[in-house]
């Protein structure tokens, strides 16, 4: 067996054995299978560690796991593995009765089960899969985080967590343990399952930019409020609002992404749902943003003059203050085209818009033959 070298730290994570046949199980599940582990130092009992497992995001590696508890496999197994300020480690079948030597090596001849990365993190209370240096090589043992272990994400499969008992995993994790962080008494565990949590993750509000607005550049950031029990979040985005050709579509743990490679004067639509690893929540509303034409206000240096717009936006006039006799005023819709141009014959000048549609709108002010002023303007 492979010894793993992770980070800066060296973890063994060996392969493990299982019931044959037990990665092929396919039980159906209506939500979150959870389970309780019972855990036992010289067989007196210490506590219960309670998990509930992510069907959504790793399939296999929840039937794998829910059919080993369903044939009492990891009864009587140790948690072999404690390192503080990481992770506990247990589930080898040699930690049963076999030489303390021998944990955590497991049985080569065990069915595997094929990697499930996911952008899912290792943070506190994460419940992830043991593997040699093969990513397709985990089986029966897996490991608890007590700390967030960002190396592992995106290189181990998450495919549960802890919902109670976290202080038993702490006990765990500070118990004595010699040079090879095997616990210097055995901490056995017997698992029983224990009915299934069915919620149905809420669809994200979404929070910015807000509907409607003009964003300028070839990118921006899109960003929502959090689900409270979201695992991970899945965001599309659309240059038309039935999405059926997709500028992007991504799976985050995040709630915001940037969006590259925007084109000029375009309707971007987007929207995102939550997967609490046991169900996907409804999409959000559909919101969408538009990029501005590239001969507006992106188009041109930071302003020259302190000049002053006092806008009247739901009857769509403007009066411009500052100016010089002979300033231009320019204005333009949204796709870059010219719909008034007027010059100003002293320090003042109006535009009157009121016939125009409600949105955004650019403005320049130019002198001679320069753009000295731009900004945006907004009929309500």
């Amino acid at each position: 067996m492979l010894r793993k070298l992770i980070s800066h730290q060296i973890i063994l994570f060996f392969l493990v054995i299982s019931i044959p046949g037990s990665a092929q199980f396919t039980g159906v599940y209506t939500g979150k299978p959870r389970f309780d582990i019972l855990v036992k130092r010289n067989n007196i009992a210490i506590g219960t560690i309670n998990i509930e497992l992510f069907p959504t995001i790793a399939p296999l590696h929840t039937r794998n796991f829910d059919s080993l508890v369903s044939e009492q496999f990891y009864d009587s197994t140790a948690f072999h593995r404690v390192i503080p300020g990481f992770m506990i480690q247990g589930g080898d079948p040699n930690s049963r009765s076999g030489p303390i030597s021998t944990w955590g090596y497991g049985d080569p001849s065990q069915p595997t089960v094929n990697a499930e990365f996911s952008t899912a993190k290792h943070l506190r209370g994460i419940l992830s899969a043991a593997r040699d240096a093969d990513t397709n090589s985990a089986n029966s043992q897996f490991f608890i985080c007590v700390a967030a272990a960002s190396w592992l994400n995106g290189q181990y499969s998450v495919y549960g967590k802890v919902t109670g008992g976290m202080n038993i995993v702490d006990t765990i994790v500070n118990s004595p343990r010699d040079a090879n962080d095997n616990p210097l008494q055995k901490i056995e565990m017997f698992i029983t399952r224990n009915g299934s949590n069915d919620t149905i993750p809420n669809a994200p509000l979404l929070n910015l930019p807000a509907s409607g607005s003009l964003v300028t550049g070839t990118s921006k950031l899109l960003r929502w409020y959090t689900v409270s029990d979201a695992i991970i979040y899945h965001l599309e985005v659309s240059t038309d609002s039935l999405f059926t050709t997709l500028h992007k579509s991504i799976k985050l743990s995040s709630i915001a992404n940037t969006v590259a490679n925007l084109s000029p004067a375009t309707t971007y639509y987007w929207r995102v749902r939550s997967n609490n690893g046991g169900h996907f929540s409804a999409y959000s509303q559909v919101w969408n943003f538009n990029t501005s034409s590239g001969v507006g206000i992106d188009s041109f240096n930071e302003p020259l003059t302190d000049i002053i717009v006092s806008p009247n936006p739901s009857q769509g006039e403007f009066v411009f203050s500052n100016l010089k006799s002979g300033n231009k005023i320019e204005i333009y819709d949204i796709t870059g085209k010219l719909i008034n141009s007027s010059t100003v014959a002293g320090e003042t000048g109006s535009v009157d818009l009121s016939g125009k549609s409600k949105g955004f709108y650019f403005y320049k002010i130019i002198e001679g033959r320069n753009a000295i002023h731009q900004g945006k303007l907004i009929i309500q």
